[in-house]
Order: C-alpha cells, then sequence, then structure tokens
C-alpha cells in the first residue's frame, strides 16, 4: 500500500512528497525513494535522483553543511562559519556546484576587499570538497585555487605593564583568564574547558580541542596560585563558570570600559604571542610549547619582537 500523501505540501517540487514526517519520491509502480526527514537534504537529493532543478539547489547543500559538518567543529569556528554560510548563501545560493568557476570566487574576494574573504572562499571551497564527497561534484572546481586577499600577520605585542593595567581594571574572572593565558599559551576554548579535576598533583593536564592531543603543563608558584583562586571562586567543577558567548560579552564590556578610557584592549591570543615571545627569549622552544606542526607557523604569528641581534663591539 502506497503512503499517505499530505495534500498541504504544495510548496514541494512535483514528484516530491511528505508522508509523516518523511520525504519520499517515486521509484516506480507503488515504490518510494526514502530521502530522510530534513527537507534541505532531501531537496538536494531529488535533484541529484531526479536530475531535476531544485530551486535554490547550492543554497540546499549549504544547509545540510550547516546541519551534518558545523556542529563538529570547535564552538567559536561554529559561530563564525554560520554567519559566513549566510553571505555565501546571498551569493552562491541560487548556483548549482559545477556552475562554480575560480573566476566567482575571485570576483567575491575582491568585491568583499577585506581579508575576511579569504577564510569565506576557504570554507566555499571545503563545502565543494564535500560535495564531491556526497556524489554531486567529481572535482572540487576551487581546489587549486591560489588567488588571496593579501593579508598581514596581527604584530600587536602586549608588554608587562600593560597586562598589569588591565588587569588591574577587569572583573575577577577576566583577570585571572588574562593572568593564565600569559603563563601557558594555551587557546582561550582550551582554558574555558578546564576543571579542577584537571588540576593534578604532577601537572595540569589541558586537552586542546582543535588537536585533539593532550597536554601536561607543570607547576610553578604563580600557576598554582591562579588555578588557586579559580577554583575558589567557581560555583562547580569548572575554573571557568561561564559559557563560550558569555565570556565574549564579558570581554566586549571590558573592552568599551577601557576604551572611555582612552585604551585599546588586546586579544586573549595576542597573550599567546606574548608567552610565546618570553618562552623563546628565556631559552625554550615556544614551537613546541604551542604544539606547532613547523616552525614557520610559529614565527609568522606568535613571534611578534623580532629576533635578538648582538653587536660586534
Amino acid at each position: 500500500m502506497s503512503p499517505r500523501i499530505r495534500k498541504n505540501d504544495t510548496h514541494l517540487p512535483r514528484g516530491l512528497y511528505k508522508h509523516g514526517r518523511k520525504y519520499r519520491m517515486r521509484k516506480g509502480r507503488n515504490q518510494w525513494h526514502y530521502l530522510g526527514e530534513n527537507l534541505s537534504y532531501a531537496l538536494v537529493e531529488f535533484s541529484r535522483l531526479s536530475g531535476g532543478d531544485a530551486q535554490g539547489f547550492l543554497s540546499q547543500i549549504f544547509e545540510r553543511y550547516r546541519v551534518e559538518e558545523i556542529p563538529k567543529k570547535a564552538p567559536s569556528t561554529q559561530n563564525t562559519q554560520i554567519n559566513q554560510l549566510v553571505m555565501l548563501d546571498k551569493v552562491f545560493g541560487h548556483m548549482h556546484p559545477e556552475d562554480i568557476r575560480q573566476s566567482d570566487a575571485i570576483a567575491y574576494i575582491d568585491k568583499l576587499g577585506k581579508a575576511v574573504a579569504n577564510r569565506h572562499i576557504a570554507l566555499l571551497r571545503h563545502v565543494l570538497t564535500k560535495c564531491v564527497h556526497w556524489d554531486y561534484l567529481t572535482a572540487n572546481p576551487l581546489m587549486r585555487m591560489q588567488y588571496r586577499h593579501p593579508e598581514k600577520a596581527r604584530d600587536r605585542i602586549v608588554e608587562p605593564l600593560e597586562r598589569w593595567r588591565v588587569m588591574r581594571r577587569a572583573p575577577p574572572l577576566l583577570r585571572y583568564m588574562i593572568w593564565l593565558a600569559y603563563l601557558i599559551g594555551m587557546r582561550r576554548q582550551d582554558m574555558l574547558a578546564l576543571g579542577r579535576f584537571d588540576c593534578k598533583k604532577d601537572y595540569l593536564y589541558v586537552s586542546e580541542g582543535k588537536t585533539g592531543k593532550k597536554v601536561r603543563i607543570e607547576w610553578t608558584p604563580s600557576l598554582r596560585r591562579v588555578t588557586k583562586k579559580l577554583i575558589d571562586l567557581s560555583p562547580d567543577h569548572r575554573l571557568f563558570p561561564i559559557s563560550d558567548s558569555g565570556f565574549d560579552s564579558a570581554w566586549q564590556r571590558l573592552r568599551k570600559k577601557l576604551q572611555v578610557e582612552g585604551y585599546e584592549l588586546f586579544q586573549i591570543k595576542d597573550l599567546r604571542a606574548a608567552n610565546a615571545g618570553d618562552t623563546e627569549d628565556a631559552g625554550g622552544d615556544a614551537t613546541k610549547n604551542m604544539g606547532h606542526s613547523s616552525r614557520e607557523l610559529t614565527q609568522k604569528h606568535y613571534l611578534r619582537k623580532g629576533r635578538i641581534i648582538s653587536p660586534i663591539r
């Protein structure tokens, strides 16, 4: 017996039906092809299988990417890339994947005119790679694209006096984040994930969300002091009892407060660079501490103070 067709789904393309929560298309007499319960995915599959032209085909692929791929990424990356997908959808959503050309991506970069356009096109390139995986394309047309908007590595240097002044004006939670970020040079998301049970007797244990690697950090008097203050301050097991978005809001409030006083607030990742620079000056290996795969990456983005040269005489 054929499933009961809902008559109120007049917005669906001809030949695509909804039965309860499930989308189907006909395979033959009294036979149906199941397309899932997600409308965006069903439209893409329907267009592929029927050879039809679903409205906004790439737009539907962006939606599938948002549902299936974005949740696999770090929270901060998720928020950023969801906004990037919205912008990409406005420009490319009406197209089919096979219609994308490198000239289209280059025009997008030139039109936006900012270094952030490089990230947008990198995301579009990965979406098209997934199109190959999902059998919508045979090859990614942007795979070998080299064109980029010129961009310069961030060179903000946070001096010890500036760090001290900001810590004096910051609320306790942000003050201890600044202190901890400089001491251990970890990413913000990794520090927000720390709990009191990571503070073992032998080391402070950190799990890097970006790489999945485990890190053991040796205790120093300063590190013990700041973790103790965080444990005493927190109402639960977390060292930082605040969400990622909550931290962003608190940081923006501090930024506005300092702007009134004439200060331009640094970013947390600038403290990671300060840690790398001071580690190198003390004879350590910042590349090893930061877990980078290459020395070039450390030098380009984190060693901002410049090399030291000894005069001949």
